[in-house]
């Protein structure tokens, strides 16, 4: 993050304003842009903190209770959850240490683990979504709502070139 009224944020700007080929006012634009989503990121990961959840640790909680009362497999977790299926054993571990989940293995192949929420869990997670969402909702409320509109469509044409982006990096290195 580069924090608004930095010498770093002036330099890139004076470098954008000074150079050939850059929009010093699109500059601005993203780089104030980037630094009020992690703004709002800060203060959801507070929000989760004060109730003892990291961003991942709550991502796994969000997913089992999408597919409560099913089980899922720790893969299919890190999937729903974007993470790693390496993080995702720790994530686990931490939370069935607390008693939020249990996990079974499958009686027919060892290999297969299942993960659901136990009753503490399902508490925990409609606790923590609370939580979240009460805290988005303040943010939001924050925002004059003319101005939401503007915000959501400019939130998505950002993630759209950024997805653009991405795909033509990731196409111009595959040999």
């Amino acid at each position: 993050m580069i924090p608004a009224g930095t010498l770093v944020l002036r330099t890139l700007l004076n470098v954008a304003r000074q150079r050939d080929g850059l929009n010093e006012a699109g500059c601005r634009l993203v780089l104030e842009y980037l630094a009020s989503a992690q703004g709002v990121e800060a203060v959801l990961q507070r929000r989760l903190a004060a109730i003892g959840f990291s961003e991942n640790q709550f991502s796994v909680l969000v997913a089992l209770y999408a597919l409560d009362p099913a089980a899922s497999t720790p893969a299919d977790l890190a999937h729903h959850a974007g993470t790693t299926r390496s993080a995702m054993t720790a994530l686990l571990d931490h939370l069935e240490v607390r008693g939020l989940l249990a996990r079974q293995r499958d009686t027919r192949d060892r290999r297969l683990v299942y993960v659901q929420l136990t009753p503490a869990g399902q508490t925990a997670a409609n606790t923590a979504l609370m939580d979240y969402l009460r805290a988005a909702n303040e943010l939001a409320d924050l925002v004059a709502p003319a101005d939401q509109a503007a915000l959501l469509q400019a939130s998505t044409q950002f993630q759209a070139a950024a997805n653009r982006i991405s795909s033509a990096n990731a196409s111009a290195t595959v040999p």
